[in-house]
């Protein structure tokens, strides 16, 4: 999918796409159409007029799964894993080396972001900046303020590009807060310049990815061409010289003034609302569009919502380069009803305490979510209950299986901690023991049947249930 359009008008084949010329206000009015759509799995809708008089709105675009999956085109997991894997390797240890790895080098040169001078983002220049015109929504009766829920911040930081979904409240016409949380990339990033680009609509697969954690240094445009297979085409700013995507629907130049003033609250997706602080203020330099903008909008509240599939995907994403640094990973799972807060991850264990390896590497890569890491063997599947609660029902013996983390980093928006930003991780070890975790004995083997017998067994039972259904 080279830009939103194409995955709308394939939308529009599929069905999932519907129209409404209806007046809908985005005062409380669209988000609540929104919340119903995605709680029922209900199509993308494109809402052409706005009581606010703004461009006209798109929701519901990652509602489920297949609209995702269709989202992702010819994007490949299993490509990803062995192209990080590529960037990764040690190259030029030795001549022989360098000279093996001069073809993986220009295989890598085709996902290198491609800057082009004719953008269609750029048909549009607005004489006036006025930011109500780009649909912001208050979606709760306590909210205080309209805000853009899709706007997908794009910050460079040496040549890196780093780009994400942060909530940025409508200020003024011409001024807007940033809420960029403590240990995220681009709060880090903001140190170091004051340039950033705000962008509505990019290609599907951008704004999934706009969603999944990708760790400093690795530059997330490259990842995204990586999936993708193609590199991302880009454009330099025209007042700004952050690069952003050169087919989005509408980009917002700007500046950080280096004022912070107080922001929210506003309802997140933990489905309460966060709590006011001062936050970063942008003004406005430019604002330029397609002829015919259409911007995305999505809403957060109670689990699960459109933002529990791009979770699903993330899930996806970032397997690949979780197994480079663990090997010992086989599978990792973050249910959408979990926030991103719980993870079960399955492992190949072959040490004592591997288990407790994993979960405090995770903690270290990804410090704001996990707060409930369970492992299990690699015979578990992660993503059925009932096999995880049996393996934690079974081998997990509360006095030696729990590890409790106190005072560590945390996500500003998780309610549990009074101390925002600080808070502690548990981990649940649901493996099998190993002699050394086990007082030194054999841990107690699974009960075990006849092959033989349990095949014909199979196919009595099979021939069983086919009478029993005629």
């Amino acid at each position: 999918m080279v830009d939103l359009r194409e995955y709308m008008d394939e939308l529009r084949k599929r069905n999932e796409l519907v129209e409404v010329d209806e007046p809908i206000s985005l005062d409380l009015e669209l988000p609540a159409i929104a919340r119903k759509l995605m709680y029922r799995g209900g199509p993308a809708v494109i809402f052409r007029r706005i009581k606010e008089n703004s461009l006209p709105a798109v929701v519901n675009l990652f509602g489920t799964w297949e609209r995702v999956q269709v989202a992702m085109g010819n994007a490949s997991i299993n490509s990803l894993e062995k192209n990080i894997s590529l960037m990764l390797k040690p190259r030029f240890a030795s001549l022989s080396n360098a000279i093996k790895s001069l073809s993986e080098v220009a295989e890598m040169g085709k996902f290198l972001p491609r800057v082009t001078n004719k953008s269609p983002v750029h048909e549009v220049e607005w004489k006036h900046i006025d930011l109500r015109r780009i649909p912001a929504i208050r979606q709760w009766i306590g909210e205080p303020a309209f805000f853009y829920t899709m706007g997908i911040t794009f910050i460079e930081r040496d040549g890196v590009v780093n780009f994400g979904y942060y909530r940025i409240q409508v200020l003024s016409e011409d001024k807007i807060i940033m809420h960029w949380m403590p240990n995220r990339r681009s709060a880090e990033y903001s140190r170091h310049t004051n340039e950033v680009a705000i962008v509505f609509g990019p290609d599907p697969l951008l704004m999934l990815m706009a969603a999944t954690p990708i760790p400093h240094p690795l530059d997330k445009v490259l990842v995204t061409g990586m999936l993708s297979g193609r590199g991302i085409e880009l454009s330099e700013g025209r007042t700004i010289s952050t690069h952003y995507p050169a087919r989005a629907e509408v980009v917002i130049e700007a500046e950080l003034t280096g004022e912070y003033v107080e922001e929210g609250p506003f309802g997140d997706h933990v489905g309460v609302y966060s709590i006011r602080k001062p936050y970063p203020v942008a003004k406005v330099k430019a604002i330029y569009s397609r002829s015919d903008a259409v911007v995305p909008v999505t809403v957060t509240g109670k689990p699960v919502l459109e933002d529990g599939n791009m979770i699903l995907f993330a899930n996806q994403v970032i397997i690949p380069m979780l197994k480079l640094m663990m090997p010992e990973l086989i599978d990792i799972y973050m249910p959408p009803s979990g926030l991103g807060y719980v993870y079960i991850v399955s492992i190949r264990k072959t040490t004592p305490g591997q288990a407790r390896k994993v979960m405090t590497m995770l903690w270290s890569l990804s410090p704001l979510y996990g707060k409930l890491i369970i492992v299990v063997d690699d015979d578990v599947d992660v993503r059925n209950m009932n096999q995880v609660m049996y393996a934690i029902s079974a081998h997990m013996n509360p006095a030696r299986d729990l590890l409790i983390i106190s005072d560590y980093p945390t996500e500003e928006l998780d309610p549990s901690t009074p101390i925002p930003n600080l808070g502690s991780k548990v981990g649940i070890d649901a493996t099998r023991k190993l002699p050394e975790e086990y007082g030194g004995q054999k841990y107690p083997e699974d009960a075990a049947s006849n092959p033989v017998i349990e095949e014909n067994a199979e196919k009595m039972v099979n021939e069983l249930l086919r009478r029993w259904r005629q």
